[in-house]
């Protein structure tokens, strides 16, 4: 997944390179260039779910191949 800045002047980057770089260098925030969509089934299959199982499923489509699933 690419990240671009809110303010629109400075490089689209990775999960990683965002999450290191913190403030783009235009002085806005990264934000997805694309949000991520979950289904209604995907949504209701996370009932009853252990947090970390959920928080695992929302967040794997933001951080992409940066990190494996057992990290």
């Amino acid at each position: 997944m690419k990240y671009v800045s809110t303010r629109g002047q400075a490089p689209e980057l990775d999960f990683e390179e965002a999450m290191l770089t913190g403030l783009a260098r235009d002085g806005g925030l990264y934000v997805p260039a694309e949000w991520p969509q979950m289904t209604r089934e995907e949504i209701a299959a996370l009932a009853c779910r252990p947090y970390e199982e959920v928080a695992f499923r929302v967040m794997r489509p933001f951080v992409g191949e940066t990190f494996g699933d057992e990290e």
